[in-house]
């Protein structure tokens, strides 16, 4: 069986800590048609630097997350594409074959959504945001697919692709709509290394980030825990939703990871995650009276 071309859309932004090994693990695949696109969101670091040295192509596009990967879709010529993020490393070189007999092998699934795993060095915020990660996924009812997956682009062009004015939620976006068509999607076991949230700072600049962009867009929440055809959820219910789901997945990221301290950092991000979606969702009510 001829393997398609998977096409990887790797947005960036200063992403200098993270991009060479993110694009040294897609290069070292045993794949034989791969390609790389990285849109880069105006970096200062040696993003650019990094990303000519792997990719096929390198586009420059300020503006929403949204725009950036959908730019970068629209350029790519493989039938498979990889939409990943730059801090996502693939763990071994037979990771995409795999995966995408994987995908081939079921003809309604359009989507491939690894589990995703922290590196071996995580910081204790990174155990815990993967505890609270993986309890949604075992837990939910047909948790909603979100970032850094495989999805058939027959599948991505029918429902319009992604939304360039989103600049949060674009993932969650797409794979809804990719969903609502009427296609599947499978969870892979095989997991990714998503180095990310490696200490509490980062975690409460990316909660900040992604209220504020939610506000601005006068968007809901998409709750990825609910059941299909999945609901919408105000900020402020979403808040609260995540409150007793971080509570839950203490138990689990204390067995997964060995590290007691997650009973610490787990009650730590609820409490700055409640504080941020309630300040957002305060300055929502207020800006409608």
């Amino acid at each position: 069986m001829k393997m398609p071309r998977v096409s990887f859309i790797i947005p960036t932004m200063n992403s200098e800590r993270t991009l060479e090994r993110c694009l040294q693990s897609i290069r070292m695949q045993d794949y034989p048609d791969i390609e790389i696109i990285v849109v880069d969101g105006g970096s200062t670091d040696r993003s650019l630097e990094i990303a000519r040295k792997y990719a096929d192509r390198v586009l420059v596009q300020p503006g929403p997350l949204g725009l950036a990967r959908a730019r970068g879709a629209r350029l790519a010529t493989g039938g498979i594409l990889g939409i990943l993020d730059s801090d996502i490393y693939l763990p071994h070189k037979d990771w995409l074959a795999n995966a995408v007999s994987s995908l081939l092998g079921r003809p309604r699934a359009a989507i491939l959504w690894p589990v995703n795993v922290p590196p071996a060095d995580a910081s204790h915020t990174a155990r815990a945001y993967f505890a609270l990660w993986e309890y949604r996924l075992r837990r939910g009812r047909n948790p909603v697919p979100g970032g850094n997956i495989l999805v058939r682009k027959k599948a991505y062009d029918e429902v319009g692709g992604i939304d360039p004015r989103l600049h949060f939620g674009e993932d969650y976006d797409l794979t809804l709509k990719i969903l609502r068509r009427g296609y599947t999607y499978i969870v892979y076991p095989d997991p990714i290394i998503h180095d990310t949230m490696h200490s509490l700072r980062q975690y409460t600049r990316k909660q900040f980030w992604g209220a504020r962009s939610l506000s601005i867009a006068k968007q809901d929440i998409i709750s990825t825990t609910v059941s299909w055809n999945p609901e919408t959820l105000s900020l402020a219910k979403a808040g609260v939703k995540h409150l007793w789901q971080f509570i839950a997945s203490i138990p689990l990221g204390i067995r997964r990871y060995k590290d007691p301290l997650i009973i610490v950092y787990s009650p730590l991000m609820m409490a700055i995650r409640a504080f941020v979606y309630g300040f957002y969702s305060l300055r929502i009510m207020r800006s409608k009276k």
